[in-house]
This record gives C-alpha cells, sequence and structure tokens, in this order.
C-alpha cells in the first residue's frame, strides 16, 4: 500500500509535460514543392485534395494582405502620397517646365486682372474711386492680412503639404534663432511694464505671424536688409497706380515701354549675366512691335502720368534683381557660418520644397524662412512707408469730403479682390523670379500688354495695332524657345529647365544651380 501511494503522490506532483512545438497541422502560406517520389497514393487524393483546397484558399488572402502594406491607392492618387508630386515638379526637367509655365500662367494672368480692377475702381463711373495713394494704401494692408491667412493656413495643412512633398512651403512656427535680435524681440527684458509694450511683446512673439515670430515680428538687422527691396517695390506700386490714374491704357503702356530694354541693362551691369544674340533680338522684337501697337494719335496725355510711367518702368526693372539679391542675403544670414563656405547658401537636394530624410537639409528650412521673412518685411516696410505720405497727401480729407460710396458693399467687394489679385502677384513674382531669372520675369510685361490691348480695346484696333500684336506675340514666342533652348544646352542667365532628354540627375542640377543663382 505505501508504495502504491507514495507512487500516486509522485506522479500527481509531477509537473505535466507541455510541448514547445505545436504540433497542430497548420497551412503553410508557401507552396510546398515535393519531389516525384513523395506523391500521394489514391487513398490520400481526397485527403490531398481538401487540404490543397485550404492551403489554395489561405494563400489567396495573404496575397490580398501581404506581410508587408502595399500601396492600394488608385494610380492618380498616387501622385498625392509619398512626396511624389512635389519629386516630379522640381525633380524632373519636365515636372520644372510645368511648374514655371504655371507660374508664368499666373503672374500673367493676375497682372492682366490687376489692370482690369484698377481700371474699374479707379475709372469708372459709380464706383471710381481717384485716389491712387489711398488705394495703394488698401492694397498693401490687405495684402499683409492675406499673408497672414496664407502662412496659417500651411500651417494648419502641414501633413497634406508634407504628403505632396511641398513641405517647405509651410511657413516657420518659431523665430530664427539669431543673437541679433531687435525691435520688439529685443526689448522683452522687463516684465513690468506698460499695458501697451506688454501687448506689443506678446503680438511680437509666440509662433505666430508670417515668418513664425509674431504678428510685429520686427527685426533691425533683417529690416535694414530688406529695405532697399522695399522701396523699390513701393516705388513700383506707387508709380505704375499712379501712371494709370493719370492716363489712358495706351499711354500707360506707351510710358512703360522701356521695361524690358532697361532690364537688359540692368541684368548685364548689376548680374553681370551675358546676353546671347538670340535673345537680344527676340525681346527687343517683342519691345518694338508692342510699341507699333500702342501708338495711337488722339489721345489725352498729362505730364504726371507720363513721368510717373516712366520711373516706374525703372523700378518695376530693378525690383527682381533686388527680389533675388535681397533673398539670397537673409539665406545667408540664416544659415550657421560653419556651414557657409562660399558666397552662395548649400544647394538644395533634388526637391527644393522638399524635407525628405537629408542630413544636410538646413539649406531648404533656410531658404523657406528667408522667403517668408522677405515677404513680411517688405509688405510691413511698404506699409510703413506709404502711412504718412498718404495723411500727407490730403488724400483723407478729400475722401472724407467728396468720397460717398465708402458704405456701399460692392465697393468693398472689388477694393479685397483688386487686393487679392494683387497679393497673387506679389508671391507668384517672387517664386518665378526665384525659378527662372530676373530678365523672363520681366517679359512678361510683353506678352501681357499686348493681350491687355486688345481685352481693354474690346478688339477694336487698327490694323497696324493688329500687326504689331500678332508679331509682338510671336516673338515671345520665340523668346520663349530661344531661353528653353540655351537654359537645356547650359547656356547662362537661362529662364527654363533642361529639355525633356535631361536626365534626373542633370536636372537635379540644373534645379540646384538656378536656385543658387
Amino acid at each position: 500500500m505505501r508504495p502504491t501511494s507514495s507512487h500516486r503522490s509522485s506522479s500527481e506532483l509531477r509537473p505535466a509535460s507541455v510541448p514547445l512545438i505545436n504540433l497542430s497541422r497548420s497551412p503553410s502560406p508557401y507552396s510546398r514543392k515535393r519531389p516525384p517520389s513523395a506523391l500521394p497514393s489514391e487513398e490520400e487524393d481526397n485527403d490531398e485534395d481538401d487540404e490543397d483546397e485550404d492551403e489554395d484558399a489561405f494563400e489567396h488572402i495573404l496575397a490580398g494582405r501581404p506581410l508587408v502594406g502595399r500601396d492600394t491607392y488608385p494610380a492618380w492618387l498616387k501622385w498625392f502620397h509619398n512626396g511624389r508630386l512635389g519629386n516630379f515638379l522640381f525633380g524632373t526637367s519636365w515636372g520644372w517646365q510645368i511648374y514655371v509655365v504655371l507660374l508664368s500662367l499666373t503672374v500673367g494672368g493676375s497682372c492682366l486682372g490687376l489692370v482690369l480692377l484698377n481700371r474699374l475702381i479707379l475709372w469708372t463711373g459709380v464706383y471710381k474711386f481717384p485716389y491712387p495713394l489711398t488705394l495703394t494704401l488698401l492694397q498693401l494692408l490687405i495684402n499683409h492680412l492675406l499673408l497672414i491667412v496664407a502662412a496659417s493656413l500651411t500651417r494648419l495643412a502641414a501633413r497634406p503639404l508634407t504628403a505632396l512633398g511641398l513641405s517647405c512651403t509651410i511657413a516657420p512656427t518659431r523665430q530664427s534663432r539669431s543673437p541679433h535680435l531687435g525691435g520688439f524681440r529685443a526689448s522683452a527684458a522687463d516684465k513690468h511694464g506698460s499695458s501697451w509694450s506688454q501687448m506689443l511683446k506678446r503680438l511680437g512673439s509666440g509662433n505666430a505671424g508670417i515668418a513664425g515670430g509674431g504678428i510685429l515680428e520686427f527685426n533691425l538687422k533683417t529690416a535694414l536688409q530688406v529695405l532697399p527691396l522695399a522701396v523699390v517695390f513701393f516705388a513700383k506700386v506707387l508709380l505704375s497706380n499712379l501712371s494709370f490714374a493719370y492716363v489712358q491704357l495706351p499711354m500707360y503702356l506707351l510710358a512703360r515701354i522701356g521695361i524690358v530694354p532697361l532690364s537688359l541693362l540692368l541684368t548685364a551691369s548689376l548680374t553681370r549675366t551675358s546676353h546671347s544674340v538670340a535673345t537680344l533680338s527676340s525681346t527687343l522684337t517683342a519691345t518694338l512691335n508692342l510699341l507699333i501697337a500702342t501708338s495711337r494719335s488722339g489721345v489725352r496725355v498729362t505730364w504726371e502720368g507720363i513721368v510717373a510711367g516712366v520711373f516706374s518702368s525703372l523700378f518695376v526693372a530693378l525690383y527682381p534683381i533686388f527680389l533675388l539679391r535681397t533673398h539670397r542675403k537673409l539665406v545667408s544670414s540664416l544659415i550657421p557660418q560653419g556651414d557657409l563656405l562660399t558666397g552662395f547658401p548649400p544647394s538644395p537636394p533634388l526637391n527644393p520644397f522638399s524635407d525628405q530624410s537629408s542630413n544636410n537639409n538646413h539649406g531648404n528650412k533656410e531658404d523657406t524662412r528667408a522667403t517668408w521673412q522677405l515677404m513680411h518685411y517688405t509688405s510691413l516696410l511698404c506699409i510703413s512707408i506709404i502711412l504718412p505720405i498718404v495723411f500727407i497727401s490730403g488724400e483723407i480729407g478729400n475722401i472724407s469730403r467728396n468720397c460717398y460710396i465708402l458704405d456701399l458693399p460692392f465697393f468693398w467687394f472689388i477694393t479685397s479682390a483688386n487686393a487679392l489679385v494683387a497679393w497673387l502677384v506679389f508671391c507668384s513674382t517672387l517664386l518665378l523670379t526665384k525659378a527662372t531669372s530676373p530678365l523672363a520675369a520681366t517679359f512678361l510685361f510683353v506678352p501681357r500688354s499686348a493681350l491687355q490691348l486688345m481685352i481693354l480695346s474690346d478688339f477694336k484696333m487698327p490694323v497696324y495695332s493688329w500687326v504689331g500684336v500678332g508679331m509682338c506675340l510671336l516673338a515671345s514666342v520665340w523668346f520663349l524657345y530661344v531661353r528653353r533652348v540655351e537654359w537645356g544646352g547650359g547656356g547662362s542667365g537661362g529662364g527654363f529647365a533642361a529639355n525633356g532628354t535631361t536626365t534626373g540627375r542633370a536636372a537635379a542640377a540644373a534645379g540646384r544651380r538656378r536656385w543658387r543663382t
């Protein structure tokens, strides 16, 4: 009895053996390959057929749900994921050309719409508002407000823009880490100031605003760098509005006919750009034909409009040159000194707007921050310059006594639409100048003026004007072809990307060269 009880107690205390491997049959996700000698017998056919059907069904499920996830998007949706759209636009030659064409159409269409709205506001009967200085101030104020809205929208849409490959279009969320800060940021040492100073400090700090430093961000060093550009831009806009307010459209275009020749001279002297014979021939031919098309007899002419138009031509030609110079200075000032070995910022990767996985991608971030800073300080300084001029000119008093349309909603609608189109011109001109060259950005004046002349004349022009417009448009196509060929062949001062046969590496080098120069 004792041995039996001891045997039972020992067997009860002994733990049950647990197999480490599950011996239950489970179908393999891979098809089994058997040698010919291992073929099943006839008795096993039924069982093997059932097992094969189970395995086929399981393999079908695994094929639909692989271990590594696949992209299940439609073909057209793949352009909006993994940065494919941005890589195509900025990393391939055809994409770069499409990008430049879109910018050119945006600039040309916006300028055409701006002229139409300016004519509606400054010349049209019931809603006539013949105060160009105040109109310019309203344009600049609404332009600055739209810049703040656009920067906020890019921050809110950060994830979709990153998926598109356009992450470097996102406005910065913080102010740059610069040891030299001025303005409201530099004066934030005292916490016990007045309520007004505290409010200004809050508006000048934080992650709001356009360039990441607050709505009233102001850095004295950056402002001094942008000040020449702001003066040129302010003179360009103000003189253009003054000229258009005092003369009719043909004389307005005729007074500004020297924009392209001045651009050729200034780019050759200030930027040391050598223009080819084909470039000179196409640009001057287009300009001369535009001169023929705009010539009229018996048109009212005032010396104020002519003088303003001539001087505005100079500032229009200077604006793209100062734009690139100021942007280059801002980028250089934002890059750490240890990384800046040459006069140019580090070249961006294949996609200038992509923030993708590069250990040396600070060039993109600095380029984006410099772009937003340039727009912020240019707009802010222009408002500061024109505000006292409007009060000194006496237009405010004349408006309060003689203007009776300020309470009409349609007036503010067309004024807001005018400012919106002016904002499009401001932003797209900056992007187009960076993408091409100052001459290419300035030359758009010629075909745009030819189209304006046809539209605003209700397509009722003399025969010589039609001939001039036609030859002007043909010369513009010639200029487009010349610039494309020169850029594709490595010509100097190109306006477009390489031709369609250029490889991806050559297109990337072309994009880097254009973004550096």
